[in-house]
């Protein structure tokens, strides 16, 4: 999705250029260093910036600091948003965001209207660049990005057989890091070798700090562990992996990671840091995916996950993990019950679209594996949520992973692997339908 980046320099009045108005100075070198050494300063109320750009989403960085002031920025000439760049030290920052667009040419305007913060000592306001978003998702034919985690090796030849038998390429690979130590968590590792020169994008989920370490939460939300996303940020700079998808601390609206969200307060807060920490390094900016389990929240205490949603400044994508199980849904009204209910992937999806968020299915499968909550090899459901998808083609669905895996103990969502020692499960109905609608647009 990342496309054009409009530095401070590319001045004109073409499309991705920005022009100026009034009063700006050229700033080059210095503290807080910004990607390209420069930036644009005014100190004069009434001036701004104009910039025309081609995409469907504008974020804007500029610099923060003690001489701070507010700035109206404005995209096709909806009501300004005022944003307040006062803060008690320097730094380089996205400063606005907007919402989604129509695909096409845009305007943005941002004005410095003269007033400041009362702790500011001044009414600066700073243009450093702006990200322009272009929809470069699904291929021809298809509607939403569509893919797999690799199975039962997360590489991509596997990633490419599933796809081969559905009869149709994979656009993404989903991806699980090792969770023991940051080196495999943060720097480049077996999850970006085993995908070297794949053509598709990674779905990468990462933990917000290793597992059984003595991290916390509290910690992260403190911002104790921002140099390792920045490292991680500049990874995907290395591996060429900028335009991942980033799924930060998924399913904490369960109880089954260190990272559930038991703390809402504390949830949030890490994940901001580690959002704001990424988004520092890596360029263009991935995707940053925040992603519950459907279904029943165990945390937070109210047991409404969206109290653990982290606020639109730092997500790009609000995403689902949706099994057949707890409940299963055997028939249409069970699935439109389910998928309704608080928690339920139509219920979050309502959410996404009311905060212009694209929407993702990380995860979703039958269920044979489990016991009776599971429906079983269940062809209606593949259906049901093909169905579901197609009604939200062009409408904010962005991407969706069958996950495939047949090992016990684990959901037997299998529809691929044949039957051995080490794959219990098979899924056989389910299978055949799967191909059937996934080997068409």
């Amino acid at each position: 999705m990342p496309g054009v980046l409009i530095e401070d320099g590319a001045v004109g009045s073409g499309v991705n250029q920005v022009s100026y108005f009034g009063d700006w100075t050229a700033v080059t070198g210095g503290a807080p260093a910004t990607p390209n050494g420069s930036y644009r300063r005014s100190t004069q109320a009434s001036s701004g910036a104009v910039l025309r750009f081609t995409g469907v989403q504008l974020d804007i960085y500029g610099l923060l600091g003690p001489d701070g002031g507010i700035t109206t920025i404005s995209v096709d000439g909806q009501t300004p948003t005022a944003v307040n760049t006062f803060a008690s030290s320097a730094s380089v920052a996205r400063i606005y965001q907007s919402g989604l667009l129509n695909a096409g040419v845009h305007t943005a305007v941002l004005v410095n209207v003269g007033w400041h913060d009362p702790a500011s000592g001044g009414i600066q306001v700073t243009f450093d660049r702006a990200q322009v978003y272009v929809d470069s998702g699904p291929p021809p034919g298809q509607r939403w990005l569509s893919g797999a985690n690799g199975d039962p090796i997360q590489n991509a030849p596997n990633v490419d057989a599933f796809c081969s038998l559905r009869g149709r390429p994979c656009d993404l690979a989903h991806v699980f890091v090792s969770r023991n130590n940051w080196q495999n968590i943060v720097q480049p590792s077996w999850t970006q070798a085993n995908f070297a020169g794949w053509p598709g994008r990674l779905v990468i989920s990462v933990p917000p700090f290793p597992e059984n370490s003595g991290h916390t939460l509290t910690a992260c939300a403190a911002g104790a562990y921002d140099s390792q996303w920045r490292t991680f940020g500049h990874t995907l700079n290395s591996t060429g992996r900028q335009n991942s998808i980033i799924r930060i601390a998924w399913e904490a609206n369960g109880n089954w990671y260190q990272w559930s969200g038991s703390n809402p307060s504390a949830y949030v807060g890490c994940w901001r840091h580690i959002a704001d920490a990424i988004n520092s390094t890596a360029e263009p900016d991935p995707l940053l995916d925040w992603t519950i389990n459907a279904h029943y929240s165990q945390n937070p205490p109210s047991h409404n996950p969206l109290d653990l949603y982290p606020g639109n400044e730092w997500v790009d994508i609000i995403g689902i993990d949706a099994y057949d199980h707890y409940p299963p849904s055997r028939t249409l009204a069970e699935f439109n019950n389910q998928a309704n209910a608080v928690g339920g992937i139509t219920w979050l999806y309502n959410f996404a679209r009311a905060n212009n968020k694209l929407f993702g299915i990380g995860e979703w499968g039958v269920v044979s594996g489990r016991n009776e909550n599971g429906a079983g090899d269940n062809p209606n459901f593949i259906r049901f949520m093909r169905d579901w998808m197609e009604a939200r083609a062009n409408a904010g669905l962005y991407y969706e992973n069958y996950y495939n895996t047949c090992e016990p103990p684990n959901i037997g969502s299998n529809l691929y692997r044949p039957i051995d020692q080490h794959c219990l499960f098979a899924n056989n109905a389910s299978a055949q339908l799967y191909t059937q609608l996934w080997s068409n647009p």
